[in-house]
C-alpha cells in the first residue's frame, strides 16, 4: 500500500530570503566537487535502504518515471522507494506497489519546509534530481542522502555529487521513459526491459465517473478528447474537435472531454467541469481510446493501454511520444491545418472508429 507521507506540521520562524544569500549565509549548501558517477552505487546499498526520487510536477512527466521505478523495485524488491511530487499530481502515483512512500511537496515555503522534515524522516541513502528546478535542488541538499545524483548538464550543480552524462550515443535520442532509466543504470541497475507505463485508478473515481456519465445519458461506448495544451500552438482548433465528433456519433460512438475549471464547451462533445486528477484518470480509463493534444491526458491513456492519437506541433515526438501502447500522430508546425479527416483515418488505423451501434448520448452543458 502506498502511504502519503504528509508534512507533520511544526512552527517555522525562518525568515524567507533570496537565494544568493542562503548561499552566503549557509556554508552547508556551497556546491560540493563534482563526482564521477559510479555503477557501484545501487549494488552497495544494503537491504532496506531508501531511494527518494525528485519530480515535483506535471501529470505527464511523473507517470512517465514510473516504468524506471518498476525496474529497479523488479531488480532490488528490498529497496524502499519514495517520490516527492507535488500534491495536485500524487493521484497518478497512489496505489503503486513499487512506490512505499508519497512524500508531498506544497508550492509554498511553509509546505517545503515540511516536505523537508518528511523527507528526512524516511531517511533516503539516495536522492535522484528526475526534476531540474530549485526546489528539487534544494530538497535533494536537504534531504540528508549521503548520495545525489542527477544528470550532468542540469542547472544547480551544488546539489547534488553525482552528476550523470549523458547515457545515449551521438546522433541519438532516448524516450523520457528511457531517460529516466539511464540515471538508474548508469548507477549500477542492469539495463531492464522497461514495462508500460503504471497508474492504478481509484475503484470510488471509476464507480462514480460511471454515475457521472450515466446521469448524462451515456452508456455507450466513448473515445476522450484532450482539447487543452500548455502552449495555445499545441492546440487542435476546437472546430475540428467538433467536426470529429460529429463524425464519431454517426458511427455510435460519443465523445468527453474534462477539465479542472469550467471548462469551454465544443458543440457535440460532453464536456465534464470541475474534474479531479483522480476523476480524469476514470473518465479516460472508461474510454475505447484518447485523442488529442500533447498532455498529461495523453500519457494517462497509455498508462492504461488505451489506443491513442496524438496531435503535435512542435513536441519532440521520438522523445514524448506514447509510450508502449497502440498510438499514431499527426503532425503539423500549424495544428489548424490538419483536418479532422485526416484524423478520422487515423483513428480507423487504431480501430476506434465502429460501425454504427447504439445512439449515443446527446452532449449538454458541463457537469
Amino acid at each position: 500500500m502506498v502511504r502519503r507521507l504528509e508534512p507533520v506540521p511544526e512552527t517555522c520562524e525562518t525568515r524567507a530570503q533570496s537565494g544568493s544569500r542562503v548561499l552566503d549565509r549557509r556554508p552547508r549548501f556551497i556546491a560540493p566537487r563534482a563526482a564521477e558517477a559510479s555503477g557501484a552505487v545501487l549494488t552497495g546499498l544494503p537491504a532496506g535502504s531508501g531511494i527518494v526520487a525528485l519530480r515535483l510536477r506535471s501529470l505527464g512527466d511523473t507517470l512517465l518515471t514510473t516504468p524506471a521505478l518498476a525496474a529497479l523495485k523488479a531488480w532490488r524488491p528490498d529497496l524502499r522507494l519514495a517520490v516527492a511530487v507535488e500534491p495536485r499530481f500524487a493521484p497518478v502515483l497512489e496505489r503503486n506497489p513499487d512506490i512505499q512512500e508519497i512524500i508531498l511537496v506544497p508550492p509554498t515555503l511553509t509546505g517545503r519546509l515540511r516536505a523537508v522534515r518528511a523527507l528526512r524522516r524516511f531517511r533516503p541513502s539516495l536522492a535522484l534530481g528526475l526534476h531540474g528546478g530549485s526546489t528539487a535542488a534544494w530538497l535533494a541538499r536537504t534531504s540528508g542522502a549521503p548520495e545525489r545524483a542527477t544528470f550532468a548538464g542540469l542547472r544547480h550543480r551544488w546539489a547534488y555529487n553525482l552528476r550523470i552524462p549523458p547515457q545515449h550515443a551521438p546522433g541519438t535520442r532516448l524516450h523520457t521513459v528511457e531517460h529516466a532509466a539511464s540515471l538508474l543504470t548508469a548507477l549500477g541497475m542492469p539495463r531492464p526491459e522497461l514495462g508500460p507505463l503504471r497508474i492504478f485508478p481509484r475503484p470510488a473515481a471509476l464507480a462514480g465517473m460511471r454515475r457521472r456519465l450515466e446521469a448524462r445519458g451515456l452508456a455507450g461506448p466513448y473515445l476522450f478528447f484532450n482539447t487543452g495544451a500548455r502552449e495555445p500552438d499545441m492546440r487542435w482548433p476546437p472546430e475540428r474537435f467538433r467536426e470529429l465528433a460529429v463524425w464519431l456519433r454517426e458511427r455510435g460512438m460519443a465523445a468527453v472531454m474534462a477539465s479542472p475549471e469550467a471548462g469551454a464547451p465544443i458543440e457535440g462533445v460532453i464536456l465534464l467541469s470541475g474534474t479531479s486528477v483522480d476523476e480524469l484518470i476514470a473518465a479516460i480509463a472508461g474510454s475505447a481510446g484518447v485523442i488529442g493534444n500533447d498532455g498529461g491526458p495523453i500519457h494517462i491513456g497509455a498508462a492504461l493501454g488505451k489506443p491513442t492519437l496524438v496531435l503535435y506541433s512542435s513536441t519532440d515526438v521520438p522523445v514524448w511520444s506514447p509510450w508502449r501502447t497502440a498510438a499514431r500522430w499527426l503532425r503539423a508546425p500549424d495544428l489548424a491545418t490538419v483536418t479532422a479527416t485526416q484524423a478520422e483515418a487515423a483513428l480507423a488505423e487504431l480501430g476506434m472508429a465502429p460501425v454504427s451501434g447504439a445512439r449515443p448520448a446527446s452532449p449538454g452543458s458541463g457537469g
